[in-house]
């Protein structure tokens, strides 16, 4: 079977609408499609990651289809009041975008429309974070994106309900392929909680290329939170970049609930002294799904502290990456860091790839990092049995308190209890009447 080539990709993408990228900024993402190769193994990043499993399929661009309020309504991610756009296949649907804050506070539209109704804030943080250099998929996304979500939350704002951008991908039968190129700018005092979530609308498959540059100005709080339920069948690649100024809070939850191939890049820059960064995620591969979380922690300035917790769920054949790097530069003096991966593996052939990994080049810091590998305790389910509680119900309870501590930290309410309430659902093998995505069961 002939693999796609990287030319099979750009010729996907360039014969179609126009680029988001000012014309400078494209002849340099091209640059570096010419001059590098999709992943292999062979590359350090990706060692545990091979996306041959991608490679397979005869990916089409995907077209534009209008979508119903009810099917955004079952997918109820972050409740009646969120402020809210969609976008279907990687294009935008006007007529749901919901607005339900006071609009003079922030700017929240496509961002194909921002690069002209807004376009010297486009034109100041468009791949300012030299996004296209992290690897090929974030390098075409520059290169040929043509449309995704733009948020500008202006200085000492509040937004008070959640922004909500909704990403579906619909087949229709056939192999599709869709990008999303996002901009998200928290001004100088400002607060706001952002939620990504992705859902497949049929059984075929995708694959979905993600980059978003955040920047967090000083003294700004922005709650990013991603959920991933785009079917087993989907491939996404999804590359976050992160700038945070001085005093400011910058938090980020990952839910992986099912895909075939999932990759996510979160790259966080400390740029600022008193930064605070949390990083959560929560994984659920099985059969041989495989989810990768590749994170990269740069310390660029001293007296800031970063967490980074995450936990996985392994069944059947499924692997899973986590790759947590901290770089703690020379400057970075009183900087603290914590790193915590744990994984149950709950049949003999799951595999987790887990390297927690701290560079330090100053002696006055506070580090810690760990992972642990196990399966259930044996001892607490025979406890629990022998306390009346079926041998299900027990296991049930003891994932279900694993994960929670992940969710918890999940500060938007009601996409902690949708979270909650499909996990609950993924343990038992419950029916969830396509809330995740268009399957009738989670398959756990």
């Amino acid at each position: 079977m002939k693999l796609l080539t990287k030319d099979d990709f750009i010729n996907i993408h360039k014969k179609n609408g126009e680029a988001l990228a000012p014309e400078k900024i494209k002849e340099i993402a091209c640059d570096f499609l010419q001059k590098n190769d999709l992943p292999t193994t062979k590359d350090e990043n990706w060692k545990k990651t091979d996306i041959k499993r991608i490679l397979k399929h005869r990916f089409e661009y995907g077209k534009k289809i209008d979508l119903d309020k009810f099917v955004v309504s079952m997918y109820n991610v972050s409740g009646t009041y969120a402020n809210v756009l969609v976008f279907v296949n990687g294009h935008f649907c006007e007529d749901l975008t919901k607005i339900t804050d006071e609009q003079h506070i922030f700017v929240f539209k496509n961002i194909a429309k921002a690069k002209t109704e807004n376009h010297e804030i486009f034109d100041k943080y468009f791949n300012k974070s030299d996004i296209h250099n992290e690897h090929y998929f974030s390098a075409l996304n520059t290169a040929y994106a043509e449309d995704g979500a733009f948020i500008y939350i202006k200085q000492n704002s509040v937004i008070e309900n959640p922004i909500h951008v909704y990403n579906f991908v619909d087949g229709d039968n056939r192999k599709i392929t869709s990008m999303l190129r996002n901009l998200i700018v928290a001004q100088k005092g400002s607060k706001a909680h952002v939620i990504f979530s992705y859902h497949s609308l049929s059984e075929d498959y995708f694959l979905t290329n993600v980059a978003t540059e955040i920047f967090v100005e000083q003294n700004a709080y922005l709650d990013f939170n991603t959920f991933q339920g785009e079917g087993d069948d989907a491939f996404q690649i999804n590359n976050t970049r992160v700038h945070q100024k001085k005093d400011s809070r910058f938090y980020s939850q990952t839910i992986t609930m099912c895909g075939n191939i999932v990759r996510n890049d979160l790259n966080i820059n400390i740029d600022g002294e008193n930064c605070y960064t949390e990083l959560n995620g929560l994984y659920f591969p099985d059969r041989e799904q495989h989810f990768d979380n590749t994170i990269n922690m740069n310390h660029k300035v001293g007296h800031s502290l970063s967490n980074q917790f995450y936990r996985g769920v392994l069944e059947n054949n499924a692997t899973a990456v986590f790759y947590g790097n901290v770089n703690i530069f020379k400057d970075a003096v009183k900087t603290e860091v914590h790193q915590k991966n744990n994984n149950i593996l709950l049949s003999k052939h799951a595999k987790i790839h887990s390297k927690p990994h701290l560079i330090i080049h100053n002696d006055d810091v506070i580090a810690s990092h760990g992972s642990t590998v196990g399966q259930l305790d044996k001892e607490a389910l025979f406890y629990m049995q022998s306390r009346g509680i079926g041998q299900k119900k027990a296991r049930t309870l003891l994932l279900t308190a694993f994960a929670n501590e992940v969710i918890d930290k999940i500060q938007v309410p009601q996409f902690h209890f949708y979270t909650k309430f499909l996990l609950e659902k993924r343990m038992k093998g419950d029916k969830t009447d396509g809330m995740c995505s268009n399957m009738g069961a989670c398959r756990g």
